[in-house]
This record gives structure tokens, sequence and C-alpha cells, in this order.
């Protein structure tokens, strides 16, 4: 039998083929090398294949992609930068860990950019775009599977966001997405909240109603998020 990760209860083997897949999905679709290993790393990190604490291997992606250390060194910076791993001096690098403190820094953020953006966005709907928004709302509230909504809410959010017409506070608010995103699928909460909710502030205009509705959804995801790692962290002590 396979070892298995205490953290995303996978095997390593189950692990490796994720990897490999993933490598697959990022080989030749990027202008540089340096940006397909961010970009494999990056995904790993968001599926699980490297978890939180997780010490990465430099060796072991490079030859997952065929590139040298170089291009992984580099893209391990620019990943530090987003918050997804930590550089360690004379210690490596590891997967980033989130304390119930920087868990909800990012949703105070999260809250603050995405309502923004909401306010933002609404003057812009279109009802084809309520539409497309509708449809993946009731997709979002009715799946089970927390992978599948983790992907219907990213869909979701960047296609409401893109009617602000603000790519640098876009890009910070799914950098801050991406961070907590991991922890919502590897430690099963789900983020179902009533987007039929959200549709309705929506169609009315009604930017104050629909911000209120984000912080308050965010808001209790955060709260339910913060409870799981301070029970993960009270049992390993």
């Amino acid at each position: 039998m396979g070892r298995t990760s205490a953290r995303n209860g996978r095997t390593a083997a189950a692990d490796d083929e994720m990897l490999d897949v993933i490598a697959k999905s990022v080989r030749g679709t990027f202008m540089t090398v340096e940006e397909m290993t961010q970009a494999f790393i990056r995904e790993a990190i968001l599926q699980g294949a490297f978890p939180p604490g997780h010490r990465l291997n430099l060796d072991a992606i490079a030859a997952h992609l065929g590139v040298s250390r170089m291009p992984v060194r580099a893209s391990l910076r620019q990943l530090e930068g987003e918050g997804l791993v930590r550089i360690h001096t004379h210690r490596g690098v590891t997967v980033s860990v989130l304390s119930p403190p920087e868990i909800a820094e990012i949703y105070e953020l999260r809250i603050l950019l995405e309502g923004h953006l909401i306010e933002l966005s609404i003057p812009n709907l279109t009802p084809e775009v309520l539409d497309d928004l509708k449809g993946l709302a009731v997709q979002l509230d009715d799946t089970t599977d927390l992978a599948t909504g983790l992907e219907l809410r990213k869909e979701f959010y960047e296609r409401l966001y893109a009617l602000a017409d603000r790519p640098r506070t876009l890009a910070s608010a799914k950098n801050l997405r991406d961070a907590v995103g991991r922890y919502l699928l590897l430690r099963r909460v789900p983020e179902r909240g009533g987007h039929p909710g959200l549709i309705a502030h929506l169609e009315a205009g009604d930017a104050e109603k629909a911000k209120a509705w984000l912080a308050a959804h965010l808001g209790r995801v955060s709260g339910e998020l913060q409870a799981l790692v301070e029970k993960e962290e009270s049992e390993t002590v």
C-alpha cells in the first residue's frame, strides 16, 4: 500500500499522478520556462498535491517539467511574493501554512477589495452577463463536490469582477482567493452561501446590499476556516 499524506489524505502515488497531469497541462502553453514552472507549482499547491507545510523538492519539480533548477528557484521567489510558499534560509522552501489571524486578515482584505469590485461592476452588468451569473450561481449552490465548487466559484466571481475594469485590484483579489482556496479544499470547508441572494441584489442594481451579502458570506467562511485550523493546531500540540 502506498504512503498516505496526513495533510491531504491521498497516497504519494496519487500525488505523483496529479503532478504528471499538471505538468502535461502547462508544458508548452507559456512563453517562458519560468512562467510554465510558476504555473506548475501554483497549480500543484492549489490542487493539494503540495499541501500546507510540505517541503518542496526542487530537483523533483525540475524533473517533472524537464527543466533546470534555475527557473524553479526563480519561480519560487515569485510565489513567495504571492504568499503561497516560504523560503527559509538554509532550510529550503515549504508551502505556506496559514494561522487563524492570517486567515482573518486575508478575508478582511477580500471583503474590502471584492466589495469595491462589486460596486464598480454593477453599473456595467448586461442581461447576458447576468444570465451567465444566474446559471453559475445555481450550479455553485447545487454542487456537493468541493473541487468543482471552487472552480465554479472562481468562474462566477471572475466573470462578475471583470466588469469593474480594475485589473490590478482583480489580480490582488485573485491572489487572496488562491491563498485560502487550497485550505477550503484540503480541509473540506464548503463555501456554499445562497448565491441566488447575491444575484437578486445584482439584478436590482443595489450595490450596498450586494456588498453586505458578500461581507456576511466571506465572514462566515472565514470563521469556519479559522475554527478548523485552530482545532487542527490543538490536536497536534
